[in-house]
């Protein structure tokens, strides 16, 4: 009877709760996973993991675009009711607070002053230019700004990759302390000439007065 009695409570339980199956596919195609309702192809509610052993520069996931303009990744956040991070099918990525690199003191090794910083800026050449790829519906006299990854690499190794395709892609991150110190050394040049230019001007004013001085000693004779 006992039995029973928790039979028929369990029964009712579960009566009041929405039954998932593990995987179901409605007659449209649409598979979900933790869901009876799939909205899309694949929907899934509840964490996934991709355990991938690809080895280097193969995809754990791969995910393919065939539009100019498809996204082949957002990011929704609940919280804000929006978009956060999505990636373009074009190849750039949008976020809405940027992004930052990890740079922390207990992760980093062998920290070094960055040399002749200021020549290696006045060597390297911004660039205005348009991508091969551009298409038609791109509109005309479109460009972009960059540095030309061969001409960083002969000045700023450090700062280009060679990718699988053997083309350079440059690391715009890595610059952007150059230009830091670039701008130190720029800065401490001024302040040395600002100081030469008033001891400059001192003495001009010293040679104003003994000449002033010697003119009115010369008429005071006379």
């Amino acid at each position: 009877m006992k039995t029973k009695a928790i039979v028929i409570l369990a029964l009712s339980v579960s009566a009041g709760l929405p039954a998932f199956s593990q995987l179901k596919v409605k007659p449209n195609g649409y598979v979900g996973i933790g869901t009876n309702d799939p909205s899309v192809r694949l929907h899934v509610e509840g964490e996934g993991l991709v355990n991938s052993y690809a080895s280097p520069w193969e995809s754990a996931l791969t995910t393919r675009v065939h539009y100019r303009n498809s996204s082949a990744y957002d990011l929704w956040n609940g919280y804000y009711h929006r978009n956060v991070f999505f990636v373009n099918g074009e190849g750039w990525t949008w976020s809405v607070q940027g992004h930052y690199v990890g740079t922390d003191s207990t992760v980093i090794s062998d920290p070094a002053a960055v040399e002749n910083a200021l020549n290696t800026v006045l060597l390297l050449k911004g660039t205005k230019f348009r991508y091969t790829d551009d298409g038609p519906e791109h509109p005309s006299g479109t460009f972009r700004f960059g540095l030309v990854a061969q001409e960083v690499q002969r000045l700023v190794p450090e700062a280009v990759r060679i990718m699988p395709d053997s083309s350079l892609a440059v690391s715009y991150e890595d610059v952007i302390p150059l230009l830091v110190e670039a701008m130190k050394e720029q800065q401490s040049q001024i302040e040395e000439l600002r100081i030469t230019l008033g001891d400059h001007q001192s003495q001009i004013e010293k040679l104003k007065k003994r000449r002033w001085f010697r003119k009115n000693k010369t008429e005071e004779l006379d």
